[in-house]
């Protein structure tokens, strides 16, 4: 068999066979063939193209990588999937994979996003969704505002749409945050009540209820340990927690008013927090003690994000986003964002971009320059929270209208 990959194989239609073909002969195989059917302009034709195109080894490997910048939308999508089942050893590639990978991460998805559930809560608002670790389950938390309340985290299946469980115990107020474990097996919620509730997902097993703080619970943050979280609350305090029946470890105190957002830097060295004050406080968890401060915001903040390789913080406040290097606390980029609160970031696994909400849309920006890819409207009412899936193929969000949305491509 003849291994030029510029000539038609044995199973390959062509015109004229080996023999070369007339001057207005078509080839209609081959990787030629695969090239001439991709600058057709007929996307069904590209489509195909592609589908056969790693039946060309690196040659054909390069076509589908170069159709992710094809101008249809059809096109860039197939060649998306396509290299994400390479990569996931469907094919027999040549090429070292670190090429196809350096391919996937320079691709923005967040274009083909549709929504695939829409979720009732239950409640007027959600606060705030998550996702475990596997993808397998979404959970939220919200209310109508209101005390004397009934109201309980909800429980997803995050493929089928399905409650799983419906948890015996229950808030009192609002569930102003949840967090899931990064074992994936417990959940804490918190909120107006100044109660935290600690589960576990799958049971629904009640593990215990912890009342140590005098006011309203925002905020929420788990290490990435999992043997210790976060709390902190209307007062301007963060409490340290152990998983061992809630024992407090400390209380941090440095902030004077509300404090809205809490993140952990990847390491699980540091942790950031903001509020009302207008400032994000830096904190050494090994001293317990705040090491840094950044100002720069005009209103308080509602939101915080720090990239997967802890060089970057993002943080949102009233309509306006901020990007911090963390190294040097230099503000990088400030710019107008939402019509409304910035109340949540989530940054994609590649790190080179993150997802804002606020209003009633989601948009996506490019973290080295602080542009704006693209803009998505995702509910009737405010966007409240968002979270992303650990593969960046799901998104979900939960707003003001009382839904939660299961967003893929």
């Amino acid at each position: 068999m003849n291994n030029n990959p510029n000539l038609p194989r044995e199973y390959d239609a062509v015109l004229g066979g080996e023999l070369p073909p007339p001057v207005s002969g078509v080839v209609l195989g081959g990787i030629e063939g695969v090239r001439s059917r991709l600058q057709s302009g007929v996307v069904k034709a590209q489509v195909g193209a592609l589908s056969e195109a790693l039946n060309y080894g690196d040659a054909g490997l390069e076509i589908v990588i170069q159709a992710l910048e094809n101008q249809s939308g059809q096109v860039r999508l197939s060649a998306y999937n396509i290299l994400r089942s390479a990569v996931g050893g469907s094919a027999s590639l040549s090429r070292p994979e670190p090429s196809v990978k350096q391919a996937l991460q320079n691709f923005n998805p967040y274009e083909f996003f549709q929504c695939i559930h829409t979720l009732k809560a239950g409640y007027k608002q959600v606060h705030s969704v998550a996702i475990s670790p596997d993808n397998k389950i979404v959970v939220c938390g919200g209310g109508d505002n209101s005390y004397n309340s009934i109201i309980e985290p909800k429980v997803w299946n995050l493929d089928t749409g399905e409650q799983k469980s419906d948890l015996r115990f229950h808030h009192t107020a609002d569930i102003n945050w949840v967090a899931i474990s990064p074992d994936g097996q417990r959940m804490i919620s918190a909120g107006a009540d100044q109660n935290i509730m600690l589960w576990y997902v799958n049971t629904s097993r009640h593990l215990a209820k912890l009342n140590k703080h005098s006011t309203i619970i925002y905020a929420l943050a788990i290490h990435p340990d999992g043997e210790t979280y976060f709390s902190a609350d209307g007062s301007g305090y963060i409490k340290i927690w152990r998983w061992n029946w809630g024992e407090e470890i400390a209380t941090l105190e440095g902030h004077y008013r509300s404090i809205y957002a809490l993140c952990l830097s990847p390491d699980g060295k540091l942790l950031i927090s903001g509020g009302e004050d207008r400032t994000i406080r830096i904190w050494n968890l090994n001293s317990q003690r705040e090491i840094w401060s950044l100002q720069g915001h005009s209103q308080s903040i509602r939101s915080l994000a720090i990239s997967p390789n802890g060089r970057y913080l993002v943080s949102g406040s009233d309509q306006r986003i901020k990007i911090w290097n963390m190294q040097t606390g230099e503000q990088l980029f400030s710019f107008y964002g939402h019509g409304d609160w910035v109340r949540s970031i989530v940054f994609s696994p590649n790190g080179q971009t993150f997802l804002t909400t606020g209003d009633h849309n989601i948009k996506v920006w490019d973290l080295a320059s602080g542009k704006k890819i693209l803009t998505f409207r995702g509910h009737t009412e405010a966007i409240r929270s968002l979270a992303l899936s650990s593969d960046g193929q799901t998104l979900v969000s939960g707003g003001a209208d009382g839904v939660v949305k299961v967003w893929r491509f």
